[in-house]
């Protein structure tokens, strides 16, 4: 249920119902496991072909293709979303701004979060394959499907139907809390093996994560499914580049 959810793999799963839709989110770091496995493996390929500028590109059409839009689709609509003129009239305001997140057109704020979002992701893929340093996609794609859980279990959502409705609010303590293992160990691994920086970034993330959180409670009254995606797209970049500056600060030493 979680491949099928989160990737666009022909996987037919009958049958089934939210609350089974919802418990899913257990493996959701997993699906991201898979996808860094995949992506270091691929890197690694095309090491000995391509350019890392080449390679930067192919991982990003691989991505996409893997993925599909989902998660920049709800990164466009959000910013659409959020970038609406206030009236003033904070409920009216959001009701607003849930009609524009939900409308398919795509406006100008939207075109230009999704364009950084692909030039940020293409300059950090490149940065980081330039520094032999691409193991570590396996860590970002696992936690920034995880990211998405935390929202999803202290968040209330701002519709009472769609895809966010299923997730927010829906999520056990214990389903929580089986959804962090992989990831804290994903942690432990990688600061073991040279990264000693990572649990600060770890850190640092989880509070904008917080902040998120609250920021799309008081623009939207809750947390809908274009906003899980954003938070997808919004945690990888920003941990990407916080992961390079790191690097770069702790080998000048």
């Amino acid at each position: 249920m979680a491949l099928s959810f989160l990737t666009v793999l022909p996987l037919k799963v009958k049958k089934i119902n939210e609350k089974e839709i919802a418990s899913s989110v257990i493996f959701f770091p997993f699906v991201g496991f898979l996808e860094g496995v995949f992506s270091f493996l691929l890197i690694k390929k095309l090491n000995y072909i391509f350019s890392s500028s080449v390679i930067s590109v192919i991982l990003l059409l691989f991505l996409f293709s893997l993925r599909g839009i989902f998660h920049i689709d709800g990164l466009s609509d959000t910013f659409d979303a959020l970038f609406y003129k206030e009236t003033g009239d904070k409920e009216k305001d959001i009701q607003r701004r849930l009609e524009i997140i939900s409308d398919s057109t795509i406006g100008v704020a939207g075109v230009v979060a999704s364009t950084f979002d692909i030039l940020c992701r293409f300059v950090f893929f490149r940065e980081l394959i330039d520094g032999n340093q691409f193991m570590i996609f396996i860590f970002t794609f696992v936690f920034s499907r995880w990211s998405v859980i935390p929202l999803m279990y202290y968040g209330k959502p701002a519709k009472t139907k769609g895809l966010g409705a299923m997730f927010v609010g829906k999520i056990s303590k214990e389903q929580f809390i089986l959804s962090t293992a992989l990831p804290v160990f994903l942690v432990i691994y990688f600061t073991v093996k040279s990264f000693i920086f990572l649990p600060l970034i770890v850190l640092l993330l989880c509070l904008i994560l917080f902040i998120l959180k609250n920021f799309f409670e008081d623009k939207f009254s809750g947390i809908t499914g274009d906003h899980l995606g954003a938070t997808v797209e919004i945690t990888e970049v920003i941990f990407l580049f916080c992961f390079l500056l790191c690097a770069r600060i702790w080998l000048s030493y």
